[in-house]
This record gives structure tokens, sequence and C-alpha cells, in this order.
């Protein structure tokens, strides 16, 4: 989040006397759960990245917390890694070289929305709390699910996991006036397309006619109430004085990442649209877009000094008109600087919004290349790698080989489903898919997680196979071979539902010097249809 980053960075670089070099990785989280070999892809970019420059101290968000686990922890050990984990989360991870950051609870925060919001709007029966389909967001429907049942008797909590963005919005439209809205996250939806959370909120307030309360404060401004919410740029310093302490062997000092980081914020603005008034409001509570008119700022004065020259124009006739002229003298100048300081702030607002509205489309416009370029690499119906990704791919491969030998050497598999044409025919080509999709599910699992399986076209697939041998890529396909055949697949649906067996003929070569692609590819396909030609349901390595 920006907010993270610019107190996190600008704590960094002016905490210290040592010029500090920083190095930020921005991860789609949700491709953690939609890509099988994202996380390892991911981490190996980051090794190859680092691997010329050693950082003095890491640090990781909770959502990423399994990755660095899970493969970096080798790549950086001896670095102090520190990792945000709010307090009474899942996923802790321990060892010397891991500090956890703890800094708030959710069902806490979630509770005191809760009470905000009747103590705000008594008459609330129901409040739509928006979440997501993500990872995090289902983890957060748990805290939420906690926090709703000591609430049980006095009001209703409807999460929205699970829908898609058209369908959020269909529900927003048709929540009540008088109920509530509590925002907490949707950066991915039930159909897996992401989104950025500030325009989501945008879009739920221009849907809806009831008041939208958030927990993040940089989501104020965006035609929400406000409530009990987190700074993030509050937190990125904290957690900045927390490295910079450890890092000299020192206890932390100044603000306790204990402490909480969240307040009371509202924007008066949607107070005054919903009849709130500010005296209900939490002692302490911090008001945004405030009137900072000439008669909201100066009516005490200005009533003061009225009432003063009329007792003084009683008291000394003859200083009247002098101090009349004196009077409308101060008065302008207190009206032309009030003018220009409104004007200021009216300017720094609105370029704060622009800069805002640039960042927001940023990302967005980042994610949708993100999502572009996993389609264009994906066949639409197996959701294996297509053609044109396994071509890149086994391309790397032989630069790899021919660069560094044996060492990098790999095997290429050809796979075609036996008799599949009759499938087809007698089934439907519904069927025909569902037995590819069920096929490719058996392959993927059978293979090791560095391997490549694609469907290269038709009822054709093909494997690359990193470090194996001819004789290995044999022993390994063969169990593929025989787990396939020994498979009843699923196919169809409804009236139209069958229970399909199929065989795989399979044509494999390694990768030898002087080889191009083509000679490989050609010397598997050639297998292939050897194995056609000896009867069917055979591997046969060429």
């Amino acid at each position: 989040m920006a907010q993270f980053d610019h107190g996190l960075i600008d704590t960094l670089r002016t905490g210290t006397q040592f010029d500090v070099r920083i190095s930020a990785e921005y991860l789609n989280v949700t491709s953690f759960e939609d890509v099988p070999s994202y996380a390892s892809d991911t981490a190996r970019y980051l090794a190859m990245k680092y691997a010329s420059w050693r950082p003095d101290a890491i640090f990781v968000d909770r959502a990423v917390t399994s990755l660095y686990s899970q493969y970096l922890r080798e790549t950086f050990r001896g670095v102090p890694c520190f990792i945000a984990q709010d307090r009474g989360g899942e996923g802790v991870v321990a060892g010397a070289d891991f500090k956890t950051i703890s800094w708030t609870t959710a069902t806490s925060d979630i509770e005191k929305n809760l009470e905000l919001i009747l103590r705000l709007r008594p008459g609330t029966k129901s409040v739509l709390v928006v979440l997501g389909a993500s990872e995090e967001e289902r983890r957060l429907a748990k805290e939420i699910t906690k926090a709703a049942a000591r609430y049980a008797d006095r009001i209703a909590c409807v999460p929205t996991s699970g829908l898609s963005h058209a369908a959020l919005m269909e529900q927003v439209a048709a929540v009540p006036a008088e109920q509530a809205i509590l925002y907490i996250r949707f950066a991915l939806d039930s159909d897996g397309v992401s989104h950025v959370p500030a325009q989501v909120v945008r879009d739920i307030v221009g849907r809806t006619a009831a008041p939208v309360f958030v927990v993040a404060q940089h989501l104020i401004g965006e035609g929400v109430v406000g409530g009990y919410a987190a700074s993030f740029e509050l937190f990125g310093r904290r957690t900045a004085l927390w490295i910079l302490d450890a890092l000299d062997g020192r206890e932390p000092s100044g603000e306790a990442l204990a402490a909480s980081i969240n307040a009371y914020v509202f924007d008066q603005r949607a107070l005054r649209r919903f009849g709130i008034r500010e005296f209900v409001l939490p002692a302490g509570s911090t008001l945004l877009f405030q009137d900072n008119s000439l008669w909201g700022q100066y009516k005490l004065y200005i009533i003061s000094g009225v009432v003063l020259l009329i007792a003084e124009t009683f008291l000394v006739l003859g200083l009247v008109a002098n101090r009349m002229r004196r009077r409308r003298a101060e008065a302008a100048l207190v009206a032309l600087n009030a003018t220009l300081e409104a004007r200021v702030l009216e300017r720094t607002r609105e370029l704060h919004e622009a800069n805002e509205h640039l960042h927001d489309a940023k990302e967005e416009l980042e994610a949708l290349n993100r999502n572009l370029d996993q389609l264009s690499r994906t066949d639409s119906l197996t959701g294996l790698a297509n053609r044109r990704h396994a071509e890149e791919t086994l391309e790397e491969a032989l630069l790899r080989f021919c660069r560094y030998g044996a060492g990098q050497g790999f095997a290429v598999a050809m796979v075609d489903i036996d008799l599949f044409k009759r499938v087809n025919d007698e089934y439907g080509h519904e069927a025909g898919d569902d037995l590819l999709r069920g096929i490719a599910r058996v392959m993927t699992h059978g293979v090791r997680e560095c391997d490549l399986v694609s469907r290269w076209g038709g009822e054709e697939f093909l494997l690359l196979l990193p470090g194996t041998d001819p004789a290995g890529a044999g022993r390994l396909l063969e169990r593929i071979r025989e787990t396939v055949g020994a498979t009843l697949f699923a196919c169809g649906a409804g009236a139209k539902s069958v229970t399909v067996s199929a065989t795989l003929t399979i044509g494999a070569s390694g990768v030898a010097p002087g080889d191009t692609l083509e000679d490989v590819i050609r010397r598997a396909d050639a297998a292939l249809y050897r194995g056609k030609e000896q009867g069917r349901n055979r591997v046969v390595v060429g």
C-alpha cells in the first residue's frame, strides 16, 4: 500500500546517518491461489535478482509470509526478516532470523466499528460487510464471524464473500438507507478478477443510499462516513523505527508498535449528508474536510468587535470615524488572508486527489496487463500453458543447455489421447472437452513442480521435463500413462452424463548437443507415431 510504503521509506531514510538503499517488490498475491507455479517462479526471480546484492534486513507482509518461508528462507539465511503479523493471526514463522511485528487485531477493529454504527445510527438493524474472495479476505471473514457473534442480538452482519463485482453492486444498491455498509476489503472477486480497493469504495458510494463505514483512513474522502480506521502511514513509520532499533541491537524506542494505529476519523461532509451530529462522535475523533469559511472561523471575534465598537461609540464619540476606518481595514485584511488560505488549501486538496486517482489508475492498468499476459499464455479449456508459452519455455531451456551443458539437460514428451475422435462422435464435444480437462488434471498432478504440462493442440499435449534423461522421463511418463488408464472420467452433464476411460500414447526424446528445438520435438513426435503403429497405449522413448 502506498501509504505504508511512504511512512516506512521516509522514516528509514531520515532515521539513520547511513545511506539507505531500499528495494520494494510488489506481488500479485491473488496469483498465489490461481497460478500453481506463480510462487516458485517468483521465488526464482527474486533469488536471481538479489544474488549480487545481499540486503541487511527484509520486511515481509503477512500475505506473502508463506512464499518467503517456503522458497526464500535459505536464499537469505542470516538476514533478519521482519514480518507484519496481526495479534491473534495465524501463520507466525518460528526461527532466529524471523522477527514478528504485532500491531492490531481484526476482531477488535470490527467490534469497535459495529459499536460505532450503533452509536451514530441507533436504528440500524443490519450491516452489509463487504469482503472479497481472496485467501486473505477469507481469513478476515472468520474474524468478522467472531465479532458478529457477540452482536447477534443487536445487529445482523451480512458478509459478501463469494460475489462477483457485478453481484456486489446489485446487493449494495439494495441496502435500505436506514441500514449501513462496512467496507473491509475487496481485492479479488469470485470470478478471479482483481480490483483496486479505492475504486470499489467509489463504486459502492455511487450505488447505495446507506452510509458507508471503512477500516482504513486512506479511503476516507471518497464519500464514506469514516470509522475506527487504521493509518497505514503511521504503521509504516513505527515499523521503520522498530527495524532500525533492532538492527542496532537496541530495544524499540519511540512509539511502540503494540500501540494502536487506529483512530476515529470522519468526513464532516458525509456526517452532514446522513444527519449525524458531531456531538455524538466518540471523544478524540478527528474531523476531515471541515467548513473553513470566514464566518465559521471568526464569528466570535466579529460579534465581539461589533459590541466593542458600539460601546466605544457611546464613550468616545470623537473617535468613532477613526475607529470605524481602522476596523474596516482590519476586516478587509483578515478577509483577504482567509480567502488566500482557502484557495491554497483547495488547490492542495485537488492536487492530492488527482495524485490518488492517478495512482489508482496506474494500479488498475498494471493489474489488467498482468491478467492479459496470463490469459495470453493459458489454454482456456484445460487451464494448462498454451502452445505459445510452451514454445517460449522450450527456447529458454535450450539456451540454458547450450550455455551450461549437460547439467541443464531436459526431455520432451508428446502425449496423444488414443481414439479421442470416438469420444466426440459417440458422446458429443462437451464430453470430449471434459475428458481433455480430466486428463490435464491427472498429468499436472503426476509431474514435478519444475515440469511444464501444456496443451499442444487438439487432443495432443507436450511435457517439458527439466533435468531429466530419457530413461528417467520414460519412468515418469509410464506412471502417468498407467494412472490415466486406471481412471474413469465423468464427462458431460445431466442426461448426457457418461463415464469414459482413456489411454495415452506417449513419445519422448532427450536433448542432445547440437540439437535445435525442431530436432527434439521431431524425435518425440516420431516416437509417438511409432507407439501408435505398435498398438497405442504405450510409452516410446526415441
